[in-house]
C-alpha cells in the first residue's frame, strides 16, 4: 500500500477494520467519508451491493501508475498488469520514457530507490563511523 500511493499513509489513512464490520452487518454498500479521504488513490469500491447474494458484478478498474524511471502518470489495461504480476515474464513499456520493465525489475527499482531514500534521509554510515577517530 505504500509503495503503490505514496500517500495513503502519510494522509493518516487507516483500515477501521470495526467500522468495515458495522458497515457490512447493517447492509451498507458506500461510504462517503472513506471515499472523500482516499480521493483519487485509485480504485475505491468493487461493489455497488452485496457481492455475497450472487448477482452482482464485479468492476475491476485498471491500474493508474506512476513510471518509477521518470514519474510520468499512466493507465496499464488490467489484463497486461495481471500477467506482468502473475505469469512474471510479461513486459510494460513506459508511454512517456520507453522504459521496459516486469514485475521483477520493477520491484527491484522499488527497493533500490527505498534503500536510497532511507540512507539519504538517516545517513547511518555517518553515525557508525563518527565514533571511529583514530
Amino acid at each position: 500500500m505504500n509503495r503503490r500511493g505514496r500517500g495513503a499513509w502519510e494522509k493518516g489513512i487507516a483500515f477501521p477494520l470495526e467500522r468495515l464490520y458495522h458497515l457490512i452487518e447493517n447492509g451498507i454498500w458506500s461510504d462517503v467519508e472513506s471515499q472523500h479521504v482516499w480521493g483519487n488513490a485509485g480504485a475505491y469500491q468493487l461493489w455497488d451491493t452485496d457481492p455475497t447474494n450472487g448477482s452482482v458484478e464485479l468492476h475491476l478498474q485498471d491500474v493508474d501508475m506512476s513510471c518509477p524511471w521518470c514519474n510520468h502518470d499512466q493507465v496499464i489495461p488490467l489484463a497486461q498488469y495481471t500477467a506482468m504480476h502473475t505469469g512474471k515474464t510479461a513486459v510494460w513499456k513506459c508511454t512517456s520514457c520507453a522504459v521496459a520493465f516486469n514485475a521483477d525489475t520493477l520491484s527491484a527499482k522499488f527497493f533500490k530507490d527505498d534503500l536510497t531514500e532511507f540512507l539519504t534521509e538517516h545517513n547511518p554510515w555517518y553515525a557508525f563511523t563518527a565514533g571511529k577517530r583514530g
